[in-house]
């Protein structure tokens, strides 16, 4: 295909004697722009099947022949980040940190991520020289921002960019964060210090052992988010299972806002139920009325467990519509963010309490299973929690739709590593 185009520019360089220097620019540039294709859709494909050294080697000949395609140029330092943390190349990882960790031509997101590999592969390793460099370097993209909006009532004891966000660009929250451990830690004790499920934070950070996370480790927080509508509704409340997480857009004030939490849900032999419902009943401090099918399970059950710290159904609950599943809180450590209940949905105590004081009766619910999320707002954003094999299809077509175009490669690759909060595709 080279020989054919650079063929095709010399016949024509005899029709147009003139302009010869200029048609072998362009040639040499199509061709280089081919083989720059040829490295990029190679390197991911090679990653995807877990061949990382190939997958680097075609990775890095990609960066030294393209500087200007900014969306590749990201997936493919993102990919060398991973795949140099994954093979313990620490100097790579440090040198390819030290020189994107300022660069506008690469996301936050992905310096973020850069961030985390390189200083949990540094205390790893006990590299301490490098680790105190990227920390300087990078000191920025893990310092949380201070937020000078408050809001006074009933509102006021939410938490910014925790649980209560800014609507942005229509239907968008957040900002990503990085969480640097004081102490050994396991993902259940840090999803529930910072207001978080199990799950996301497992999927948003593949290569980091849930139970064994070391003093001084980063962690990736997912806190930018896409609401599972776009045509949503202020005043409705929104569930989505496939991310474990609850929705609740809001006019406060006279701006939108969004709180959300965590929650955790039915197990696939009992699942939550889909479709909309209404809050039809609010009952602090509940009793918990055992269901037949769970005193079966359970024979020492006793027919009713009245409130207290025993009771599982924690210290409020919402019914959803005349059925007996329930929002509610939990007495149990952990469960939130996972699927673990018998059809409701469990909240921590504290966010339950929260919830329970702003939601009034006759609140719409509405409860969806979105594995993926596609809006367009001013940019293609995407949002991916568990991919099926028939879901690369509709996706490809989804974006092909909003003129933007995307290899089965690609989504293999951010089903793999880009899951759990939103991105931009364009």
């Amino acid at each position: 295909m080279c020989r054919v185009i650079l063929s095709i520019f010399l016949i024509l360089s005899f029709a147009y004697p003139y302009d010869i220097d200029e048609l072998l620019d362009e040639a040499i540039k199509e061709v280089e722009s081919e083989r720059s294709e040829k490295y990029y859709k190679l390197a991911l494909k090679l990653f995807n099947e877990g061949v990382y050294r190939q997958a680097i080697k075609n990775g890095e000949i990609f960066l030294s022949k393209n500087e200007k395609d900014y969306k590749k140029i990201n997936d493919i330092i993102f990919l060398l980040g991973i795949s140099y943390y994954k093979l313990g190349q620490t100097k790579k990882l440090f040198d390819l940190f030290i020189k994107y960790v300022n660069s506008d031509n690469v996301s936050l997101d992905t310096r973020k991520k850069l961030f985390i590999y390189s200083n949990n592969l540094f205390i790893r390793k006990k590299e301490w020289k490098r680790l105190k460099i990227i920390r300087k370097k990078g000191k920025y993209l893990f310092k949380n921002k201070k937020f000078l909006w408050k809001l006074r009532g009933k509102f006021s004891n939410f938490d910014p960019m925790v649980n209560i966000f800014k609507l942005k660009e229509g239907n968008i929250i957040g900002e990503n964060q990085i969480f640097i451990t004081d102490r050994n830690f396991t993902l259940i004790e840090i999803a529930k210090k910072l207001d978080m499920g199990y799950d996301e934070l497992k999927i948003a950070n593949p290569h980091i052992d849930p139970f064994d996370i070391l003093k001084g480790e980063a962690v990736f927080i997912p806190r930018k988010r896409l609401l599972p509508y776009q045509d949503f509704e202020f005043g409705t409340l929104y569930i989505n299972l496939s991310e474990k997480r609850l929705y609740y857009p809001l006019i406060i004030d006279g701006d939108p806002y969004v709180i959300t939490f965590p929650v955790g849900i039915g197990t696939d032999n009992a699942k939550t139920p889909i479709g909309e419902f209404k809050i039809t009943q609010k009952k602090e401090n509940p009793e918990w009325i055992v269901p037949k099918s769970i005193r079966e399970e359970d024979p020492s059950l006793p027919p009713v467990v009245p409130p207290g710290p025993d009771n599982p159904l924690g210290v409020r609950a919402m019914r959803l519509g005349y059925t007996d599943y329930l929002l509610h809180g939990t007495s149990k450590r952990f469960g939130i963010g996972m699927q673990v209940s018998h059809g409701c949905i469990r909240m921590y105590n504290k966010d339950v309490v929260r919830l329970f004081e702003i939601v009034p009766k006759g609140t719409k619910v509405v409860i969806s299973e979105k594995r993926y999320k596609i809006f367009k707002n001013k940019n293609v954003y995407v949002e991916i929690f568990e991919l099926r094999k028939e879901d690369k299809k509709t996706i490809k077509s989804l974006l092909k739709g909003r003129e933007v175009y995307i290899t089965s490669h690609l989504i293999d690759f951010y089903n793999k590593e880009k899951r759990g909060f939103a991105f931009p595709l364009n």
